[in-house]
């Protein structure tokens, strides 16, 4: 008779096994999906800015109010307006960041670039110092230049998410 030797059905399976349970204890850390998921949220303020921004538009339309620095009654707030589209900072009214609501991600901020600036960052305080354009990771709001002119609503970095 032969000796054979290997191994048994029981140990390839304890293998088997034991290579899955690693698998999926150590995969979670060299896969990271908070960077794209962040992305994906950062596109999704982006467009809620961006409707936001014509919504109020048609309502300074309609309340001829779409030249210069205004105010619209949006039915039960009064929103700052320049050109039509709401402002980026208002001290007095409702702006941009008072139309957008973001729940669930203490994280995410909305930051004044500076008194009397036409723009306003949205983004990711990954360090926890209420400033987003040190962190890579955010949307840049800069109000409407002229009537019927879009505010220029645009992800400036993601080298951060």
């Amino acid at each position: 008779m032969k000796n054979q030797s290997g191994f048994t059905l029981i140990e390839l399976v304890a293998v088997i096994v034991l290579l899955g349970v690693l698998a999926v204890t150590a995969l979670p850390r060299f896969v990271d999906l908070r960077g794209d998921a962040r992305a994906g949220v950062l596109e999704s303020v982006r467009a809620s800015m961006q409707s936001a921004s014509v919504q109020i538009y048609a309502k300074a339309l309609m309340q001829d109010a779409t030249d210069g620095s205004n105010t619209v009654n949006d039915g039960t707030d009064i929103v700052a307006t320049v050109n039509g589209y709401p402002a980026a900072s208002d001290p007095t009214n409702d702006d941009i960041a008072n139309l957008i609501t973001i729940d669930g991600d203490d994280n995410l901020k909305f930051q004044n670039v500076g008194g009397g600036s036409t723009t306003r960052l949205v983004g990711y305080d990954a360090d926890g110092d209420d400033n987003v354009n040190d962190d890579g990771c955010y949307v840049t709001y800069t109000e409407s230049t002229a009537s019927g002119t879009l505010p220029d609503i645009v992800i400036t970095d993601r080298t951060g998410c």
